[in-house]
């Protein structure tokens, strides 16, 4: 059985369980002729460590068959372990996962990973977001690299994340959160104040991260479900998702509390002015016609500005907002050397308009910022 030694078994049930394709009784078949294929192929595999050990199954297999192969295979010493587990029942994983270099991770109600070797983690949990997973613990002090895009979970007992240095995070609230948050039956009435749930435990155990990719729908979570805002001393490369609907007001936040941030990239520049970008408080955004309103990017200390997506627009009006935007970047960001524009367009002559017009903002007093637009076809960047 040495021919076993570092083998990667994959199994993928949806090339032939489909309902549309098979009658109940097939399925069954099928289903029975699946569990005995990946419970034969584990058994030949006796002892031996494991490289690779991948499934993709849906609710037609179960929980019990699934949560028997994680078993054995975690004790197999496996590196790998990536779970596609298209599924509405809640499968608990009741004892502590283990691995030595990476895991892919889906479709748990609650979970406790615990590893003092694991060094990358991919968590990815995509449940129906109708309920929150009821309790998800991370005791990896050593883990480097950690992707999690889940809905948030009611508690997060335990957060050891000691050496992260990078994090990418796809959070999301549960749709009676988002009503509370963001909507009202009564129009006249503001939506609920103060939180609706709460990561903070979560955010501060990533917070001594060097890279960081924030979703759209984390930048909610962000406003919602935590309070205070940690701060990010050791943060020098941020990466945000915008989205149209999703307002800036806790990246505001996020960025003052980022005091060596040297790199900021925009995935997009859409967002959705709220009633912060119009009061007194600091603002990110570019505001309307007030004049007045301070802004946390006068000591911001980033000298790098990428922005994608430039032009991906739904309305003319985008392009007028992403253009005003760009041009408060240039405005009020002191410390700011160069500035890097994906331009989503096919016209030469639109790169070249969009260069010049941003050449012409002043920076009087402030570090002088070379300027680069890259289109397509084009590039084309400032002397």
């Amino acid at each position: 059985l040495a021919v076993f030694q570092t083998m990667d078994l994959e199994f993928d049930d949806s090339h032939f369980m489909h309902p549309t394709r098979t009658r109940k009784q097939e399925r069954d078949e099928l289903r029975t002729d699946f569990i005995t294929f990946v419970d034969l192929m584990l058994a030949l595999q006796g002892n031996n460590p494991l490289n690779k050990f991948s499934v993709k199954c849906k609710d037609d297999v179960g929980s019990a068959p699934v949560i028997a192969w994680i078993n054995n295979v975690l004790n197999l010493d496996v590196s790998v372990l990536v779970l596609h587990i298209s599924s509405y029942w809640d499968w608990p994983l009741s004892s502590e996962v283990t691995v030595s270099e990476r895991m892919v991770h889906e479709f748990w109600q609650s979970c406790s990973v615990s590893s003092t070797s694991l060094k990358r983690l991919t968590f990815r949990f995509q449940q129906r977001r109708d309920e929150n997973p009821k309790s998800v613990s991370f005791d990896t002090p050593n883990l480097v690299y950690f992707e999690y895009s889940d809905t948030i979970a009611d508690q997060y007992p335990i957060v050891n994340f000691n050496s992260l240095t990078g994090a990418s995070l796809n959070l999301r609230m549960a749709h009676d959160q988002i009503n509370k948050a963001k909507f009202s039956d009564d129009d006249l009435i503001k939506p609920d104040e103060g939180m609706v749930g709460n990561a903070t435990d979560l955010i501060i155990g990533i917070s001594n991260v060097k890279t960081l990719y924030l979703s759209d729908n984390t930048l909610e979570v962000l406003s919602f479900c935590c309070e205070p805002m940690p701060t990010f001393n050791n943060l020098i490369r941020l990466t945000i998702k915008t989205d149209r609907d999703v307002g800036w007001e806790s990246l505001t936040a996020l960025l003052k509390n980022s005091p060596n941030l040297k790199t900021l990239i925009f995935d997009g520049l859409l967002h959705r002015f709220g009633d912060k970008c119009k009061s007194t408080d600091e603002c990110l955004c570019s505001p309307w016609e007030e004049e007045d309103i301070p802004t946390c990017l006068s000591s911001s200390p980033v000298k790098v500005l990428k922005i994608l997506k430039f032009g991906d627009i739904y309305e003319d009006e985008d392009m007028d907002q992403m253009m005003e935007q760009v041009v408060y970047f240039l405005e009020t960001m002191p410390n700011l050397k160069k500035l890097i524009i994906h331009y989503e367009t096919s016209i030469d002559e639109d790169v070249e308009e969009v260069l010049t017009q941003f050449q012409m903002v002043s920076r009087e007093g402030l570090t002088k910022c070379k300027i680069q637009v890259i289109s397509h076809n084009l590039t084309l960047s400032s002397t």
